[in-house]
Order: structure tokens, then C-alpha cells, then sequence
């Protein structure tokens, strides 16, 4: 039997795992962890310069090849740096593995440096809990690999999300022995079966379908989760003839020029998905939240209006299914296991909804005659739908983008295309800023020779712009465009709109001159070691984001854009939030606070 560390061990499993990559960042709770990881070449470990990055490239890491990507952070500050970025990860459905070290275990509770000593001894646990779908201390060193084992399976089975492994100094050094051949791995622990709805919630779907009038499909973020959805999500749409609309995060899973496609549904979505979604009689939903961004907030007849709509609800997380909406069917099922079951319960039900599609091609082609100004439109500084239509054009078949939150987000949903689901990804959920303008290396590590941009605010990108020194450090080509505006654009147009007057804050102004201010991105960019482009003309933009992908460089685009573009807004929904106490919001419930 073989005799070494419980930190040599965890290396070894890594590696059988087949782990490629992993993230953080140096401390010294982990040097153990460092040492043997030395010992192991074959993965690459690329170190941020903050947490918080180390997990939103393990994050995109994940939404990229399905794989984890173990993210190594030291005690105190060090893992909670880590907290805000977990919980994006939670909240959009991402698999993370964040491992950690602790001091001694013959010093806990002596309140020693870095120590979460307040409320018990080492109490990080307690800190990751709400965040993660699991999170765990070990404290023998025979039981590491068991609770790893655990820890991996229950990110990745179901519905997929981070957890947390918290191993204190001296059992990360505690020797271990080797009772077999090969550790075990967690393939012997795991779900391999898919979860399905039985034959009864099948048939009973089939039969809604086949009495319906006006139906949609609506792919929402975890069909991206499923093998095998997109193309089961084609099969279906087209042997029904059903039209498609998808989520903000599900952007691209039917292709947008597919004849079906009608693109996201949501408060920046396209006019004829929430045209759709209005008037449909049922609406198929597979993998979707049903949000506050997506339905307008809940309100009624917005985006949808469930007194005359019947919603078949689709999920692997049975919590969600009629968490805001009541369902005429609730079905715990994998999202390409259920299209294919709709399909073969659905035979020769196809083609019945002639009316339904005639009057989806004319909202088809109003919006088309909407939009089409701004996708071209000649104003300089550019349009920022205009520059967002480009990167969609640009990005080729197998490009990808990660978008940054903020205004960003309501320009990128409507005027971008999207072809495939894997080309778009977006933290909608937790909606952290700088999570793409970080986790664009994440994208890059999984596959360097695909195209990876990052479509990110001057907000979002002054957060974390010592990304650049990362992306040049690793050599990872990631492109950042900056949209410049010299402000928190949503912030300032949403508070401007809700109050007529707007906080400093909303805006970047040097307080001795009153001009506007960012720092100078190309000069950034060229101090960190990668070039970089200021955009004045809208014409410019096209040609520099070409050179820039032809570089295999890191690379900075800084485009100021039109201040004078509102945010978009779906025509009809606006961004009102309930904000009356004594009245009841205009949602479906069953009980009205009384009026006197």
C-alpha cells in the first residue's frame, strides 16, 4: 500500500477525474494543495488576480465543456472573496467546485488570523450554505475523497450548481494510505439515468396540444443543461409547427433564423415573441424560471396572462415548477427526454395551427421592419444596437459571447442573432457585474481556438479590468468590448425615469473638472502587455473587431456609444417595480390587500 498526503490524494483524483484546468488564487491555508499540485503538469492552474474571477472562469468553464473546473481559495478573505461569485453561479445553474483551507483543526476557535471564528470555530460552512447546493468541512483524512465523491455529485446531478469543500491545514497534510488500485471516482456514486415524466403527464400534455388553438414552446436556461435538447427542440418545433420563444439565457438554442424562432420573450425581448406569449392558449414551458425579467415582473397580460394561457411546466427541479405561475401540468423531466416524448405522444398532430403561423410570420416581419434602422443605422458615436447586431455577425459558427450586466444586456437580447445556444452565455440570474469581463477566461481555457468575446459596460469592466493582466499572464485571446458611455447607464435611465433626477453615482465625473472620466482602455490595455482600439466612428467597429479576432491576442476595443439610445423595452412593458405597499401589483394571486 502506497503512503502519502491527503493533498496528494485530492491531486490524484483531480487528475483520474480528468480534470484540465483549475482556478484561484495563492494562500497560505492552501500551500499544501500547491505543492502537490506541482507534482501534476498535466493540469493547468491559471490564477486570477481576485476570487471572485477565479470562480467566474470556472463558472463559463463549466457552461462551456460540461466539466468541472476546481477553483482553490485560502481561509478568511481569501474564500470570502468567492461568496458573490458562487451565488451567480447558483443562481444561473452553474457546477462549481470551490475547495478551500482552514487553519488547523488543533487551533480552531481561538479566534487566530483570518479565522470565522464569531458565531462558532471556522464557520465558512455556514457562509456558503445559502449559496450552493452543498457545502461541507472535512475533518478525518480517510473521508476527503468520500465527501469530494458527494460534493461532485451533487453539483453536477439534476439541476447543476456550485458547492463547497472546506479542508483544514493539517488534514490536507494528514497521511493517507491506499487500500486499492485507483481512488474512487465519483462516476461510481452518480446519477446515469435521465429523470422522466411518466406516461400519464405525457399523454396528458399531448392531449393539450392537440386541442390547442394558439401554442408555444419556450426554451428556457436549462435546456442548455440537457444532451441532446437542442436538436430534440428542433425535432419537435418542426414536426408540430410550433413556434418557439426562448429565455435570456436560453438566446440561440433554436437558432434565430430558424422559420420558427421568435427569439427571447421577455421586458427586452423581441415584440413578436411577446405578442406570442400573450394571445397563446398554451405554453409549453421546458427548463424556464419564469422570472421578474422575463414576465415583466409577473404582471398580468405583459408577457403572459394565465387566466386564458395554460402553462405546461417542464423542469429537472421540481421547486420550480409553479413557483409563480399555477400549471395545467407540472412535469419533473429532462428537457431533451420530455421533447422526445412530446414528439413520439404527438404524431401526426402537426400542422394544425395555419392561422396561429400566418399571424407569427406578420409580427415576424414588423419587427424585422423595426428594427432594421437600428442594425444599420450610420450615427456617430455608433448605436449600441447597431454594435451588438455586428458581434452576432461576427462571431461565425463556432464564436462565442459572454455578456456583462447592465444596459448592455437590453441591447445585446434584441438586436443580436444567435445561432446556436453554446454561442451566448449570461449571469441573468444573480445579474453580477464584471462576471463576463472576469469569466471570459474561463471560455478561452476550455477552447482557445473558438472565438470568445466579452460584450461588457465601462462599469462592469472598471470592476475587474485587472483581468487583462490574467488573460496576458496565461496568454488566453479573450476580446473585451467596452461600451463607453461615462456611466451606470441603467442606473442612471431607470432612477432618471422613477424619480426625474439622478445620483452622482450614476455617472463618471471628475470632481475637479466636471467632465466626464474613465480611464484610457487602449492605454490600459497596452500596460497590461495586449493591444487595444478606440472606435469613434460606427463604420470603424466592424473592421477592428475583424482584427481583433484575427490577432490571437488579448484585445481591447473601446467604443463610446450614442448617449442619446434609451434603454429597450419591449413594446409595451416598462420597468416598473412594485413600490406601493398598500396596493396590490397587478399579478396573478389569489388574495388583493383591501381598499377602504
Amino acid at each position: 500500500m502506497t503512503q502519502y498526503r491527503v493533498v496528494d490524494a485530492i491531486a490524484d483524483w483531480l487528475e483520474q477525474l480528468g480534470v484540465q484546468h483549475y482556478f484561484g488564487f495563492a494562500g497560505g491555508a492552501i500551500w499544501p494543495f500547491m505543492d502537490a499540485l506541482i507534482d501534476h503538469p498535466e493540469m493547468e492552474g491559471i490564477q486570477a488576480k481576485h476570487e471572485s474571477h477565479a470562480v467566474h472562469m470556472a463558472d463559463v468553464y463549466f457552461r462551456n465543456t460540461g466539466r468541472l473546473a476546481p477553483v482553490l481559495v485560502s481561509k478568511g478573505p481569501g474564500l470570502l472573496n468567492a461568496v458573490g461569485a458562487v451565488a451567480s453561479a447558483m443562481h444561473d445553474t452553474s457546477a462549481v467546485l470551490v475547495i478551500a483551507g482552514a487553519g488547523s483543526t488543533h487551533v480552531m476557535g481561538k479566534g487566530g488570523m483570518q479565522e470565522l471564528y464569531y458565531k462558532g470555530f471556522e464557520d465558512a460552512v455556514s457562509v456558503f450554505r445559502p449559496v450552493t447546493k452543498g457545502s461541507w468541512m472535512v475533518m478525518r483524512p480517510d473521508t476527503v475523497i468520500d465527501v469530494l465523491n458527494y460534493a461532485y455529485k451533487t453539483a453536477v446531478d439534476g439541476r447543476p450548481g456550485p458547492v463547497f469543500v472546506q479542508v483544514p491545514f493539517d488534514v490536507q497534510l494528514g497521511a493517507v494510505e491506499l487500500t486499492s488500485d485507483a481512488l474512487e471516482l465519483p462516476s461510481t456514486r452518480t446519477v446515469s439515468s435521465r429523470l422522466r415524466g411518466d406516461d400519464a403527464s405525457i399523454a396528458a400534455v399531448a392531449e393539450l396540444v392537440r386541442d390547442a388553438e394558439r401554442p408555444v414552446i419556450l426554451a428556457g436556461g436549462g435546456t442548455k443543461h440537457s444532451a441532446g435538447a437542442a436538436e430534440a427542440l428542433v425535432a419537435v418545433a418542426e414536426q408540430l409547427q410550433v413556434p418557439v420563444a426562448t429565455t435570456l439565457t436560453a438566446k440561440g438554442i433554436l437558432s434565430e433564423e430558424h422559420p420558427l424562432s421568435m427569439g427571447v420573450v421577455g421586458r427586452s425581448g423581441t415584440d413578436m415573441a411577446a405578442a406570442a406569449t400573450r394571445d397563446a392558449d398554451v405554453v409549453i414551458a421546458v427548463g424556464a424560471r419564469f422570472s421578474d425579467n422575463h414576465t415583466s415582473n409577473w404582471r398580468k397580460g405583459l408577457i403572459y396572462d394565465v387566466s386564458h394561457t395554460k402553462i405546461v411546466h417542464v423542469d429537472v427541479d421540481s421547486q420550480e415548477i409553479g413557483r409563480n405561475f399555477p400549471v395545467a401540468a407540472g412535469i419533473i423531466s429532462d428537457a431533451a427526454t420530455f421533447f422526445n416524448d412530446l414528439a413520439a405522444s404527438t404524431t401526426g398532430a402537426g400542422g394544425r395551427w395555419s392561422p396561429w403561423l400566418e399571424k407569427i410570420e406578420t409580427n415576424r416581419r414588423t419587427w424585422l421592419a423595426k428594427i432594421e434602422p437600428v442594425l444599420h443605422s450610420k450615427s456617430d458615436p455608433i448605436h449600441p444596437g447597431r454594435l451588438c447586431y455586428e458581434i452576432g455577425e461576427a462571431l461565425g459558427p463556432d464564436g462565442r459571447v459572454v455578456i456583462d450586466v447592465g444596459d448592455v444586456i437590453q441591447y445585446a437580447e434584441p438586436y443580436m442573432t444567435i445561432r446556436r445556444g453554446d454561442a451566448w452565455q449570461i449571469n441573468a440570474g444573480m445579474a453580477e457585474m464584471s462576471w463576463a469581463t472576469s469569466g471570459i477566461l474561463g471560455a478561452v481555457a476550455a477552447d482557445p481556438r473558438r472565438a470568445a468575446i466579452a460584450l461588457t459596460g465601462d462599469g462592469a469592466f472598471n470592476m475587474a479590468s485587472q483581468i487583462l493582466a490574467t488573460a496576458v499572464e496565461y496568454q488566453l485571446p479573450a476580446i473585451w468590448v467596452i461600451l463607453n458611455n461615462h456611466e451606470l447607464g441603467i442606473e442612471r435611465k431607470g432612477s432618471d425615469t422613477a424619480y426625474h433626477r439622478t445620483h452622482a453615482w450614476t455617472r463618471f465625473v471628475r470632481k475637479d473638472t466636471g467632465e466626464p472620466y474613465n480611464p484610457d482602455y487602449v492605454k490600459l490595455a497596452e500596460a497590461n502587455g495586449a493591444p487595444g482600439e478606440h472606435i469613434e466612428h460606427a463604420d470603424d467597429f466592424a473592421p477592428a473587431l475583424g482584427r481583433a479576432l484575427a490577432s490571437g491576442q488579448p484585445y481591447v476595443i473601446d467604443v463610446p456609444i450614442d448617449l442619446t439610445i434609451p434603454t429597450f423595452f419591449t413594446e409595451g412593458v416598462d420597468r416598473a417595480y412594485p413600490a406601493v405597499w398598500a396596493s396590490s401589483y397587478p399579478q396573478h394571486s389569489s388574495l388583493r390587500v383591501a381598499q377602504s
